[in-house]
């Protein structure tokens, strides 16, 4: 079944990957980067990273206006086919390791210690090029397809170029998003298992305790994300059916969006937007300080700078992550 003309929704398509992919989330990667109170995680900043590249993917032929999309060379359009068909799986690595991240925070503290003796630049490059390897594979084997085959290359939906015929487009790429994306909801759906049983727990080895209700923030954008991810699924199983639907395109050109909202819709970040000139009532990086007055004064510097940096550790990583 032919994919369906777009073009009479060009102005929204691509307004929504722009609004997005162009626009929303470079902000907030800037944001991640350079605010000192709204950090985030490397996955979480790699994840974003993921998903401005899959928003320029697929806007390459409006950068050159409406010629490019009429009639574009082939070797541009052999380069977005094949780049259109890697940056999905890109993404759904990406969003893997984010769901990965979140899990280990429920290691036990000796595990940890094992990871720590890893050099970090090693550890870093560990979570950074997993997308990007994942990219290079899918990209290099969808341009030998479509060399292979020029005339398969052509544009599709009226809106960029793909392989229109073969198994490559049709299962390769469907099939390894939706056994990821699978993953990521099973793990999604253990984290939150797993941080139930917690709380449990502790309300039962320590009932006098006064345990304070979770907020509900991490655990709306947890399930913004598992709602996020099973959206994804449902577009590769459309894809694997060949139900050529607008509806589906429209879903996958609001994946870069979803991202945004889902991790840009949080308090920090919004204090960080709008109050990024004013001083933060706390420093995360100011170090304890201490009074040569008395020894009062110096155990009170202590014990709340400690407690300022605990603090840190669990709004900026655990309660932050998604």
């Amino acid at each position: 079944m032919p994919p369906p003309d777009m073009r009479g929704l060009d102005s929204v398509f691509f307004a929504i990957h722009i609004l997005g992919g162009h626009i929303g989330l470079p902000i907030l990667v800037a944001t991640f980067l350079f605010s000192k109170t709204a950090k985030r995680h490397p996955t979480v900043i790699n994840f974003c990273v993921t998903w401005i590249l899959y928003s320029i993917i697929y806007c390459l032929l409006i950068y050159g206006g409406g010629n490019l999309l009429d009639d574009p060379p082939y070797e541009l359009c052999l380069a977005q086919a094949a780049m259109n068909y890697a940056a999905p799986p890109m993404a759904v690595i990406a969003g893997l390791e984010v769901v990965i991240q979140i899990w280990s925070t429920f290691w036990e503290p000796w595990k940890e210690a094992q990871l720590a003796r890893i050099p970090g630049w090693l550890k870093m490059v560990a979570i950074i090029s997993p997308p990007y390897l994942t990219f290079i594979a899918f990209a290099i084997s969808g341009a030998y397809v479509g060399h292979q085959n020029p005339h398969w290359v052509q544009v599709k939906t009226g809106l960029y170029c793909g392989l229109m015929y073969g198994r490559f487009q049709m299962f390769a790429v469907p099939i390894f998003c939706s056994i990821f994306l699978v993953l990521i909801i099973m793990l999604e759906v253990a984290t939150a298992l797993r941080y139930y049983r917690g709380r449990q727990i502790i309300k039962k080895e320590f009932p006098l305790a006064d345990a304070k209700k979770p907020s509900l923030s991490p655990l709306c954008r947890a399930a913004l994300f598992l709602v996020y991810a099973s959206l994804t699924l449902g577009v590769c199983i459309m894809d694997l059916q060949q139900n050529q639907s607008v509806f589906a395109y429209m879903v996958q050109a609001a994946l870069p969006l979803a991202a945004f909202l889902i991790f840009g819709l949080q308090k920090d970040v919004a204090l960080a937007w709008f109050y990024w000139n004013r001083k933060p009532r706390w420093d995360p990086e100011e170090k304890v300080r201490t009074s040569s007055e008395s020894r009062g004064s110096r155990t009170l510097s202590i014990v709340s700078g400690m407690t300022i940096e605990f603090t840190t550790a669990i709004a900026t990583y655990p309660s932050s992550m998604v």
